[in-house]
Parts: structure tokens; C-alpha cells; sequence
């Protein structure tokens, strides 16, 4: 007895569900997100475009980059960049996983082209403040270790809570505690990896 057959008996795997999966095919495919990009447009174009909460998106995308630009360590400016960009990387990737997952989802973003990610939020809030983070204690990994944790703390617990109560993020199963421990371990293996490199950039 297959896997397959065993899941379907099991009613693990419907098989209506099965027979669906089977017989998708890729023009199928392009044609129902196409259907989907349509309607996410005429949502967006209806409800988000020019409202209030869409002009706060590109506030919160321009003047953190400004405040950012103004309190950067030019000294550092390479090193602390390349810490935000380990970091950015990473959290834009499981912010698409949850987002895709249907873990959470955005009611406003700043363009339909931009989805399913948050990205002012992402980067004006998250990011950026780990770079500031960074800034001021990478040199001690205690301090760091400390103060990435109140960070992380203050995005799950404050700044994920605030984006709900403004509109613009929806957990669907997803918890603010969850958050927490991936804010911090992202910031400490980002750290990791950027002091490990300038151990190797000091040998050479």
C-alpha cells in the first residue's frame, strides 16, 4: 500500500482534494493567479490607494530612511548596512512564508505589486531599528544580547499590537509571543555572522 493511498483511506488527504490537485495544470495555474492579481488590484484601487492609512505607508517609508541617513555612523556605515541587509533578507523571507502560509495577512500595503510583504513596515520599523541597534552595542555581545532582546520585545509587544489596532496587520493563527524569539535570534545570528566576518576581514 502507497503512502498516497494509505493518507486517502486514513481521510487525511480528501480525495476530491487529490483528484483537484492532479489535474491542475500550469496554464490553470497562470490563469487563477491572474484572476487573483486582478482582483487584489481592484481591492487595492478601491480601499487603500490615496486613503489615509496608504499616505502613513509613505510616511513610514520615507522619514525612518531619513532619521536613519541623519544618526548613521558614517565611521561604520558599510558594517552596519551589511548587518541591516542579513537582516532584511532574512525577515522579508519569513514575512512572505507567514504571509503565504496565511499566517497573517495586510489589509493596506503600499502597492499591489508589493505583496504580500509589508515592506515599509519591514524595513522603516524593523530593520532600521535593528541597524540603530547594532550601532550602539555590536562592539559588547551582552549589551547586545540585552538590548536586541527589549527590541524584539518592544516590535512583538508594542509595534505588532499598534499596526493591529491601525488597520494594517491582521494575524489570521499567528501570535504576537511568536514573534518575540524571532525578532531576538534573527538580530544574534546576524551579529554572529557580521563579527565573524570582520574576524576574517582583521586576519587577512
Amino acid at each position: 500500500m502507497t503512502l498516497m493511498v494509505w493518507l486517502i483511506i486514513q481521510n487525511l488527504i480528501p480525495l476530491n482534494e487529490l483528484i483537484l490537485l492532479n489535474s491542475i495544470s500550469l496554464p490553470q495555474l497562470i490563469e487563477a493567479h491572474r484572476e487573483f492579481s486582478d482582483t487584489f488590484k481592484a481591492y487595492w484601487h478601491q480601499n487603500v490607494f490615496l486613503t489615509p492609512r496608504w499616505w502613513f505607508l509613505i510616511m513610514l517609508s520615507i522619514l525612518p530612511a531619513i532619521i536613519w541617513w541623519i544618526l548613521v555612523n558614517k565611521k561604520r556605515i558599510i558594517e552596519i548596512t551589511a548587518f541591516g541587509l542579513f537582516y532584511g533578507v532574512a525577515a522579508i523571507i519569513l514575512d512572505s512564508i507567514g504571509s503565504n502560509a496565511l499566517a497573517w495577512t495586510y489589509p493596506y500595503i503600499l502597492s499591489p505589486y508589493l505583496r504580500p510583504q509589508l515592506y515599509p513596515y519591514d524595513v522603516g520599523v524593523v530593520i532600521i531599528s535593528f541597524m540603530f541597534c547594532y550601532q550602539l552595542w555590536s562592539n559588547s555581545f551582552k549589551k547586545f544580547f540585552l538590548f536586541s532582546g527589549l527590541l524584539a520585545a518592544f516590535l512583538a509587544f508594542v509595534a505588532e499590537p499598534i499596526m493591529v489596532w491601525l488597520g494594517f496587520y491582521k494575524a489570521i493563527y499567528w501570535k504576537h509571543i511568536y514573534s518575540f524569539p524571532i525578532y531576538w535570534l534573527l538580530g544574534i545570528i546576524c551579529w554572529g555572522i557580521i563579527t565573524y566576518f570582520k574576524k576574517l576581514e582583521q586576519e587577512r
